[in-house]
């Protein structure tokens, strides 16, 4: 299977498209080593000498680490790169605008489906004989990164206006969303309309989403950004970033840490929005020796490898640490997690755990990669009804998926999200299709 894989790899490097910016996926490619790894490295748990199991956020214990967020946080990276993508194939004036929305939903939420039924499974083999709170945090932290999908499939249902808003607009309509956003966390933080601060799961995304276009115009017209100009970009980013947290007007952590109190995460918060600016700044700065870089034949076939499974890749990484932490608890009487977080020996011990992980998630992905490479490929419903339906189906199973989780806290399956979840992967043709050769 893994020579089959790679022969396909072989070919599509050797393929690639001489116009093609490889840079963006090469972007795409680190951002998500950088949301596995930071997952993982959050993970500490600790089985006591007494057998008593504490499982802890290493961001908890880290001095400094609300600040550290600030490198780790790269959620705005992929909506950049996916805006550049977007545009990319918006400008080329797709036939069907419905067909091409959910041949993108597909893509998204076909990887989706296993993952549910899957942890269905687990928990109805589970129940009764591994304790509640545990097959719940279990269960709840493999299908958090589903919030991306629920805000990804929205921001891509609206590209077609988006897209058409640049062409219009160009910045501007980056500027409207940005004062938008900032005029929500007004209304969220000072008039204290808490509930108002969801909205801000669009506007700060979609504000970096059209920072994708941006990029994709420049590119296009083929206008190189001198180095300086990125550095300048960055910094006006990471200045504004500091100065609002400094100040309070945001938190610090730019990722949710247990009893960190308010975060910029749950909901958005304009402080993505602002290092955002910061990464595109980067972008900017490094985007010449990124060139360079991605033209190596080695380079470039490792980023098609891993492009090429990069959503089960994303949402199977917590499922390989949830069974790898399991079973690390229950074999020789929890010796793998045995030694205090943060002393020297814990910090060795991250080695093998992370060549166990990398060694599940693989197979993970051996099993289930199918269900992203062998995407539908037909036309959409002629039913815009039922299309529309399923779309929406589609966002709302994930974001329950994300925000409640498919047990309540006593193990108690809630069957209407798996019920829901397959209903929209039947309304948007979200399922492989044929078992064709990897590629």
């Amino acid at each position: 299977m893994f020579r089959r894989y790679m022969t396909g790899v072989d070919a599509v490097a050797a393929n690639t498209p001489t116009g093609r910016n490889r840079v963006v996926d090469g972007w795409r490619v680190i951002a998500l080593f950088v949301v596995v790894f930071g997952h993982w490295i959050s993970a500490s748990i600790w089985v006591q000498d007494d057998g008593t199991v504490r499982a802890l956020n290493t961001l908890e214990w880290i001095p400094g680490a609300d600040h550290l967020t600030r490198i780790f946080q790269v959620m705005p990276i992929f909506f950049i790169v996916g805006g550049f993508a977007n545009a990319a194939a918006l400008s080329q004036s797709p036939p069907d605008i419905a067909t091409w929305i959910t041949l993108r939903a597909r893509r998204l939420y076909t990887p989706v489906v296993p993952l549910v039924l899957v942890w269905v499974v687990i928990v109805l083999a589970l129940r009764g004989s591994v304790d509640d709170n545990v097959l719940y945090t279990g269960t709840l932290s493999a299908t958090i990164p589903l919030w991306f999908i629920a805000v990804y499939l929205t921001i891509v249902t609206i590209s077609p206006i988006t897209y058409r808003w640049w062409q219009h607009s160009g910045p501007w309509s980056a500027v409207s969303l940005a004062l938008v956003a900032i005029g929500i966390d007004i209304a969220r933080f000072i008039l204290d309309i808490e509930a108002i601060g969801w909205l801000n799961f669009i506007f700060v995304w979609a504000f970096l989403h059209q920072l994708g276009y941006w990029w994709y115009d420049r590119d296009r017209q083929r206008l190189v950004a001198r180095p300086l100009i990125g550095v300048l970009v960055m910094g006006a980013g990471l200045g504004a970033l500091w100065i609002s947290t400094s100040l309070g007007w945001y938190p610090t952590a730019m990722v949710t840490i247990p009893g960190g109190g308010t975060t910029n995460m749950i909901p958005a918060t304009f402080a993505n929005g602002l290092l955002g600016v910061a990464q595109a700044g980067l972008i900017l700065a490094t985007l010449s020796v990124a060139e360079s870089l991605v033209e190596r034949r080695a380079v470039w076939k490792a980023v098609v490898a891993v492009s090429a499974s990069t959503m089960t890749i994303y949402l199977w990484h917590l499922t390989a640490l949830s069974l790898v932490g399991a079973a690390g608890i229950f074999l020789f009487d929890g010796w793998l997690f045995s030694f205090e977080p943060g002393t020297a020996t814990w910090w060795w011990m991250r080695l093998p755990f992370f060549a166990i992980l990398v060694l599940v998630t693989v197979l993970l992905v051996a099993v289930f990669g199918r269900f992203e490479r062998n995407i539908n490929q037909h036309a959409a419903l002629s039913n815009r009804i039922l299309w529309f339906a399923g779309l929406l189906l589609a966002i709302g199973t994930t974001a329950l998926m994300a925000f409640v989780g498919i047990v309540t806290r006593d193990a108690t399956l809630n069957w209407y999200i798996p019920a829901i979840a397959v209903a929209a992967a039947a309304l948007t043709g979200a399922y492989p299709v044929s078992a064709r050769p990897d590629s």
